[in-house]
């Protein structure tokens, strides 16, 4: 954990010290000085003999000890004087002009003060909030009162802003010209200064200019800007000739608390109660004298949002807003209008999308155009004015389809309006479950595990794209599908487990807050001892992972084939500040969820999902008591419903006295430390169940009887004792844990919802989408044209030459851009393979195929850095400017697809010694897994996984390998057959049709020993892919051989 997230325990102490040594250099000082040298100076003011006599005389002791007592207490009056000016300073929240005088001394008054005041920012606020899964967005207001009263001081596991913010505009820096008006930009994650500067200055040189204007400034949260760190969310200062967005050239003045005229921008002060939502409704209702309905309310919510971007607590956070802080209200440009229409009451039968941003200019070439225009088709209701381009001039567009075959890679088009006022998606976190990373990264594994099955279950076929009515959930699972958090998480609970099972420790984790990078543990029980690689909190209540040496020693077992050390820890908490909050079923054993029954349900729903998709946990056992579920939940793995507890008690007894016992004889304190010296251990393999009503008191007393053991069950109701979860619409409370945080959900049609997409990854696709392309180039492509022919669009590539180019986009294996004079970064090499695979786009379209999970904001200025990233890196010329809204590829940007599917084609129309070659060079392209991209880049690349295109190409290269290998095969061939479909196994490891060509072609070539080693690759590959037996084919043919 960093400087800026240490527990409280920690800070407290810091605080106390830091009063503890402000009280003895104000008061003990001087007390000091008084008893040992008394009154410094005469009492009366001496005669001239006197004053020469004592010239004349050797000067004594005495006069020495004065002299010092003067300067000591000079020294403390001016400390004085810089304690009370840097008070001055933090009160003010500005930066301070320090006299080289007094310099000395305001680091130590500096560092006083701001420990007394990181306490007084830190003590208010109790519990985690997020942005709870309901369709009017929360908005927590931090106040005194949610401070509880406990024997011990509250646990805070996320650190609120060091003070209420400052809603004035962050001034110029000690560099920067008074009064003058200086571009904006905000940090993103991973900036520096040098990247800062490269992007908006075009010079990483000139990184210093940037720095020198911003160090020493105060942020609206009360941060002072230094030369060594950057966090996400700051807003910088650049030099005038920066290039930045427009919207944010000039930092906003704050404005005066004015009135709320419809087209005047005004300021509200939060009171208690107050979120976002409600705010906008207000001044919508001021404005329009009457009600506001909620399609009213949504556009303006966002506006509100967007307009506040520089003042929330957290940057980047609109969730999290102070009592008394003031927010700015953009205009809403609507005067009163009285009683709403019908139409504008009754409820919209589809959500309906965002008006489109009003056409400033009419549509003339520009240099750059961001979708100024409306994309041809789309209608929007607005007052033209007499310079205003007619609807009917609109040029066409060579956009794709909206339904493109599966070979382009194009995403469809999202037909579906979206309801920007009640959308639970439009939350800045996601509604629902679909928050749980644990939740998201086990759907989409076994979105991808199902479509693997399906194809080497149905030689010849594929599963269908995403249904349209499930588009929306698939790209919230992907957009919050984080495996490189999972991973971390599973490592950091690794080595957790191993370093208590070496130190003999009884502890384990109870819950676990993780960020990335970040990890803290509430422990079963106090342990001022933690395992090396973490620190403790004075009571030892708290652990916090410090460093990497844990996850190394881990390193070597923390894998998919080893089960992990916590499997049965769920999600209860919805993410804030970029955290998850975990509650580890098996520390309590029982778990009672008590108060509000509906969210109670809701809960325990969540919770009995999540275990059944976790990637934390291979080998388990859920089972689901009562009405918290429905039939169609059968497509969820490891999964059993029962009628009631009748069913169920004697297995459950069973398994809890066989695991205690294993624990007991082995001497392992619990299962978690039990997982670390024996991983594969059979009585370690976890039974959950999950009921919405409490167990006989029989089997409860004999399950506390048995515990530790790896049981849990999750109950809905009171439970004596055992654990509890007290559950509340606003709120979760762990009063056992003095902890708090806002409910996972998960509701039924939510549930559902999941399970249709599940069950649409095992139904076949189209027969159309299966056909072989029947052009050179992908059917939703315009005729590439030979820039030597001179531009014009009617004349195609030679037909018996492939597509030329300069620069290739190579998608079948590792997505890479080559030809460029720079190495691109995952965002601008996404946005560039889009482009490339689809040929043209709209700016709606491809901001959302490469910003999933960017919660409906704009990405237009971000969009332009990267495309001016990649201008940079391959030329301007392949990659235009806009026009008429939307982005066309180069003629001379090619993909390796387009060269594929050209040769394909050729083959098709060659005679066999040529077509062979031909398939040869197509399959020469495949350099690894069609459509792999890096694990921390899924956001940039969603677009992949919503078409399953790697899944198609898969599909396709089988196909064209096995062909290939029968054409040699006929030929009497089987070496050259062999190097081909070897080749492709390595691509592909887990198809099954391409295992069973190379098991053929082997046992042609009387190598029975190659036949026997493509065998056991293949079954090796499925095993690590938890898919399963290879094919009854593919049995029968290594029986037949032997």
């Amino acid at each position: 954990m960093n400087a800026t997230t240490r527990s409280q325990p920690y800070r407290i102490a810091s605080t106390v010290i830091s009063i503890a040594a402000l009280a003895v250099l104000i008061a003990g000082v001087p007390y000091l000085l008084w008893q040992l040298g008394g009154w410094p100076f005469p009492t009366s003011v001496p005669t001239v003999d006197a004053i020469r006599d004592a010239l004349s005389r050797p000067i004594p002791d005495t006069v020495i000890v004065d002299v010092l007592a003067i300067a000591a207490w000079v020294g403390w009056l001016l400390f004085c004087w810089s304690l009370l000016t840097e008070a001055l300073a933090q009160i003010r929240g500005v930066a301070l002009r320090r006299a080289r005088l007094t310099s000395p001394f305001h680091g130590i008054a500096r560092h006083l003060i701001g420990s007394i005041t990181v306490l007084a920012a830190g003590l208010p606020a109790v519990s985690l909030t997020a942005t709870p899964a309901m369709a009017e967005p929360a908005t927590t207001i931090v106040t005194e009162s949610q401070i509880t009263s406990h024997d011990h001081p509250p646990l805070r596991l996320v650190e609120p802003a060091s003070r209420p913010p400052d809603t004035r505009d962050p001034g110029p820096g000690p560099n920067a010209v008074a009064g003058a008006d200086y571009p904006v930009v905000t940090v993103e994650r991973h900036d520096s200064y040098w990247a800062i500067a490269e992007r908006t200055l075009g010079d990483p040189m000139r990184w210093r200019e940037i720095r020198n204007l911003n160090v020493g400034r105060t942020l609206d949260d009360g941060s002072v800007i230094t030369d060594a760190t950057l966090y996400s969310g700051w807003k910088l200062l650049l030099p005038h000739d920066a290039t930045v967005d427009v919207d944010t050239a000039v930092p906003r003045a704050m404005p005066g608390l004015s009135g709320s005229a419809p087209d005047a921008e005004s300021t509200v002060v939060v009171e208690r109660d107050d979120n976002l939502w409600t705010i906008s409704e207000a001044r919508l209702e001021d404005d329009l004298g009457r009600d506001a309905t909620e399609p009213e309310i949504g556009p303006y919510w966002l506006e509100v949002i967007d307009a506040n971007q520089d003042r929330y607590v957290q940057p980047g956070n609109p969730n999290l807003i102070h009592l008394g802080q003031v927010l700015v209200l953009p205009p809403t440009g609507l005067a009163s209008l009285g009683p709403p229409s019908a139409e504008q009451t009754a409820p919209p039968p589809a959500p309906a999308p965002l008006p489109a941003p009003a056409e400033d200019e009419p549509p003339v070439a520009a240099p750059e155009v961001l979708d100024d225009t409306a994309a041809p088709g789309d209608v929007t209701a607005s007052t033209s004015t007499a310079t205003s381009a007619p609807a009917t001039t609109a040029a066409p567009t060579t956009e794709a389809p909206s339904t493109p075959a599966p070979s382009t890679g194009g995403v469809e088009a999202d037909t579906e309006p979206r309801d920007k006022a009640t959308g639970g998606t439009l939350v800045p976190v996601a509604a629902g479950a679909l928050s749980s990373v644990v939740l998201a990264v086990g759907l989409q594994r076994l979105l991808a595990r199902r479509r693997r099955r399906f194809a080497n279950e149905h030689p010849g076929q594929i599963s269908a794209v995403t249904p349209v009515g499930q588009r929306e959930l698939h790209r919230e699972v992907i957009a919050h599908a984080d495996e490189d958090r999972i991973d971390e998480l599973q490592q950091v609970i690794g080595s957790l487990a191993a370093g208590l099972a070496a130190t003999a420790s009884p502890r384990r984790p109870s819950v676990v807050r993780h960020a990335a990078g970040s990890t803290e543990v509430i422990l079963d029980q106090p342990d001022t001892n933690p395992p090396s690689g973490w620190d403790t909190t004075i009571d030892g209540t708290v652990w916090t992972f410090t460093g990497t040496a844990g996850i190394e020693a881990f390193d070597t077992v923390a894998n998919d084939d080893v089960p992990s050390a916590a499997p049965l820890l769920v999600t209860i908490g919805a993410p804030e500040d970029d955290a998850q909050l975990y509650l580890d079923l098996e520390a309590d054993g029982l778990l009672a969820l008590i108060g509000d029954h509906d969210v109670a349900t809701e809960l325990a729903r969540s919770i009995l999902t999540e275990l059944t998709l976790s990637p934390l946990a291979d080998t388990i056992r859920v089972v689901a008591i009562g009405d918290l579920v429905e039939n169609d939940v059968a497509v969820l793995e490891h999964l059993t419903v029962a009628d009631s507890w009748d069913d169920l008690t004697d297995d459950l007894a069973a398994w809890a006295s066989q695991s205690h016992l294993s624990l007991v004889e082995n001497g392992w304190q619990t299962p978690f430390v039990a997982r670390a010296h024996e991983p594969d251990h059979d009585a370690l393999s976890p039974i959950v169940v999950v009921a919405d009503h409490p167990p006989p008191t029989e089997l409860a007393e004999m399950l506390r009887a048995h515990s530790p053991a790896a049981v849990a069950v999750v109950v809905v109701g009171e439970l004596a004792d055992v654990a509890s979860v007290r559950c509340e619409p606003d709120a979760l409370y762990l009063d056992h844990l003095n902890l708090a945080c806002t409910p996972q959900r998960l509701d039924s049609d939510e549930l559902a919802q999941m399970a249709a997409l599940l069950a649409a990854a095992e139904q076949p696709a189209d027969e159309d989408s299966l056909d072989e392309p029947a052009a050179v180039v992908p059917v939703n492509v315009s005729v590439p044209v030979d820039p030597t022919s001179g531009g014009d669009p009617d004349e195609p590539w030679p037909v018996n030459e492939p597509p030329g180019y300069d620069v290739l986009v190579r998608l079948l294996g590792d997505i890479t851009v080559d030809g460029g004079a720079a190495q691109l970064r995952p965002k601008a090499t996404a946005v560039v393979a889009y482009l490339a695979l689809n040929r043209s786009v709209s700016t709606e379209r491809l901001e959302e195929a490469c910003w999933y999970g960017s919660d409906r904001t704009s990405r237009r200025k971000r969009l332009r850095d990267v495309l001016t990233e990649a201008r940079s890196a391959i030329g301007s010329q392949h990659i235009p400017a806009n026009t008429n809204g939307s982005y066309t590829a180069g003629p001379r940007l090619r993909t390796d697809t387009e060269l594929f599917d050209w040769h394909v084609n050729a083959a098709a129309a060659a005679a066999s010694a040529e077509a062979v070659l031909h398939y040869r060079a197509a399959l020469d392209l495949v350099s690894g897994i069609p459509f792999s991209y890096p694990g921390g880049a899924g956001q940039s690349f969603g677009w992949i996984d919503l078409e399953h295109l790697a899944t198609t190409w898969e599909y396709r290269i089988a196909n064209i390998a096995r062909a290939c290998a029968e054409m040699y095969l006929d030929a009497g061939e089987p070496g050259p057959a062999i190097g081909v479909l070897r080749s492709v196994v390595h691509a592909l490891p887990l198809d099954s049709a391409v295992a069973e060509a190379l098991m053929r072609a082997h046992l042609a070539n009387g190598d029975r020993a190659g036949l026997e080693l493509a065998y056991k690759e293949h079954v090796a590959a499925l095993a690590a892919a938890d898919l399963g037996d290879p094919n009854d084919s593919i049995e029968e043919l290594r029986a037949d051989s032997m």
